[in-house]
């Protein structure tokens, strides 16, 4: 027979527990309200697959406008669903290309305006300028008049611009074989000789990037700006559609995906969770299969990420498939999800009705992330990305 004692402090843990569970399925609903903002409930799908992120590169004609299109879509200049390039202007209209994978974000390959008549505010009205989010102008040389004016019309506009320096392999290759060549140096005179001309539009936002390079120079910075001015839902379109060109972008990615995973948890699990026990539904086989595959292609991990890739850094292939070692190495199958579901951490998460071995300190979402980024660390190691 237990001693009385024991048998209270048994029933006084028993409430104790209660009162946690009670408290954390407050906080879920006192959250609900902002976090609706932000997510709709999963149903297999989330916030940055709802919301539809329209990117407008414009500027001089042969500036490297439709590379740069192809390179933040991951994609070679010769893939068959690349943007044309050439050095004369192939892009006489808008012309959108979609994401590979996220066809929410659409990236406009805009008519170039190195033309003398050239007039902003009917370029912006044909062009049809509230339809895009932001604008990056872009030139491989100075920034001229043409560039100025577009940008004063687009800030009247309050719309978002950004300046894009392109081609800066070029200017370091053509400049390094002199004998005090400074790589530091002649990065920093490009900025300030672009910063010089662009006086007229106040403090201008300028990158040196290059398309073929996107690991080195200013990509990163544009990103991380990008990160600061966008609004909430946008930003996660943005970083999720984005290649994984180094670790940085890699650690970025993973940041997000953790903030994805505390969101489609209150999304899915407010409205399941009750004060009994009972499965939320973030336990749901199919939701979990899809955010793995979502996590697989975002990492770069599919085999039109990896194809690109291979292209870019001239390494086979099939050197690059053989880096993913993980148990997710072909993607998110029904046999990794049902022996992850299986296992005692979420075994207890059903018994007690709760999402919390689910979230990013849990056993499942957080832990399938954090696989898969240790195969694109691989996978970047064999490209001589990290």
């Amino acid at each position: 027979m237990h001693h009385p004692y024991i048998r209270y402090f048994s029933v006084l843990n028993t409430i104790n527990l209660l009162l946690i569970k009670y408290d954390f399925i407050n906080l879920l609903l006192h959250y609900r309200a902002t976090m609706t903002d932000l997510v709709n409930p999963y149903n297999e799908e989330d916030c940055s697959k709802n919301v539809t992120l329209n990117i407008a590169i414009t500027g001089m004609t042969g500036a490297g406008k439709s590379s740069f299109v192809n390179a933040i879509r991951g994609l070679p200049n010769d893939d068959k669903n690349a943007a044309p390039t050439g050095t004369t202007e192939t892009t006489m209209k808008p012309s959108m290309y979609p994401h590979p994978s996220m066809p929410n974000v659409k990236i406009w390959d805009l008519p170039g305006i190195g033309s003398p008549k050239f007039r902003a505010k009917k370029y912006l009205k044909e062009v049809n300028f509230h339809t895009y989010d932001f604008f990056l102008i872009v030139t491989s040389e100075r920034f001229k008049e043409n560039d100025i004016e577009l940008a004063r019309a687009i800030k009247k506009s309050k719309k978002l611009f950004y300046f894009i320096r392109t081609k800066i392999d070029n200017d370091i290759r053509a400049e390094s074989h002199k004998r005090n060549f400074d790589e530091r140096m002649l990065l920093e005179n490009i900025r300030e000789d672009c910063k010089a001309n662009l006086l007229k539009v106040g403090i201008p936002k300028i990158f040196l990037v290059s398309s073929f390079n996107l690991e080195k120079y200013d990509f990163q910075k544009l990103i991380s700006t990008l990160e600061d001015e966008l609004p909430e839902n946008k930003k996660f379109a943005l970083i999720q559609s984005l290649p994984v060109y180094s670790l940085e972008a890699l650690i970025k990615k993973k940041t997000y995906y953790k903030k994805l995973i505390w969101l489609n948890a209150f999304a899915a699990g407010v409205g399941a969770i009750a004060p009994i026990p009972g499965l939320s539904l973030v336990c749901d086989y199919g939701i979990i299969k899809t955010f793995f595959q979502q996590v697989f292609v975002g990492f770069g991990l599919s085999n039109q990420a990896l194809k690109a890739l291979s292209e870019r850094v001239n390494k086979p292939l099939e050197q690059l498939k053989a880096a993913k070692t993980s148990r997710f190495k072909d993607g998110s199958t029904e046999d990794i999800v049902i022996d992850m579901l299986s296992k005692p951490m979420i075994a207890i998460a059903k018994t007690l009705g709760t999402i919390l071995a689910l979230l990013p300190g849990g056993a499942l979402p957080a832990g399938g992330t954090a696989i898969m980024a240790e195969d694109t660390k691989n996978v970047l190691a064999v490209s001589q990305l990290a």
